[in-house]
């Protein structure tokens, strides 16, 4: 077991020196290669570590000819000591946050644009993982294509009641996904790790 673990934070903790990563901005990173794109802004998360969930918001869509699926269980944020946090299910969320529209709020006033980052993409729709109780359907997966923007908040809990400051990852794996973006949370400047 703690070979695993020790494999698998070295394998995140190599992901900074990926060809496939660039920080677009202060709080915006994206992940790039033949078969996807994801940018990820966390503006409100950066400022928000004192919180016992975080927000991101996502836009993803794909490069390829080929559509692609990216289901809930796919969805992962690494933390920096190597703490593994799954993306929640819309009932976990609705609960654990109980002014949801608040956050929601304080997300839009801070946001950064993210679409303008998608050139070319002719077609917008709703990540759906999440939505306001009784305000939206919540889907389990997303289908995208080259010709598609999804666009959405990724919720995510911290089983210490807060997170602390450092470098991120976020993982989005499956068959044909193999995303590891790193996100520089309540730090600024490159994306370097330290012992």
């Amino acid at each position: 077991m703690a070979t695993f673990v020790l494999f698998g934070v070295a394998r995140i903790h190599a992901d900074l020196a990926s060809p496939n990563v660039k920080k677009m901005g202060r709080t915006v990173s994206r992940y790039r290669d033949d078969v996807i794109q994801v940018v990820i802004g966390y503006k409100h998360a950066h400022y928000h570590l004192d919180s016992r969930w975080i927000l991101l918001e996502a836009c993803i869509s794909a490069t390829g000819g080929q559509p692609m699926e990216i289901y809930r269980e796919d969805v992962t944020l690494f933390g920096p000591e190597g703490t593994r946090m799954p993306m929640p299910s819309q009932k976990k969320m609705a609960q654990g946050i109980p002014d949801l529209n608040r956050m929601l709020l304080q997300a839009r006033v801070v946001r950064d644009p993210l679409g303008g980052y998608f050139p070319g993409r002719s077609r917008e729709e709703r990540l759906g993982f999440f939505a306001v109780p009784g305000e939206g359907i919540v889907f389990d997966q997303v289908t995208v294509n080259h010709e598609t923007l999804a666009w959405g908040h990724l919720f995510f809990e911290s089983p210490k009641e807060r997170f602390e400051q450092g470098i991120y990852t976020l993982v989005m794996e499956n068959k044909v996904v193999h995303v590891r973006l790193p996100l520089a949370l309540g730090i600024d400047g490159t994306l370097e790790r330290s012992k």
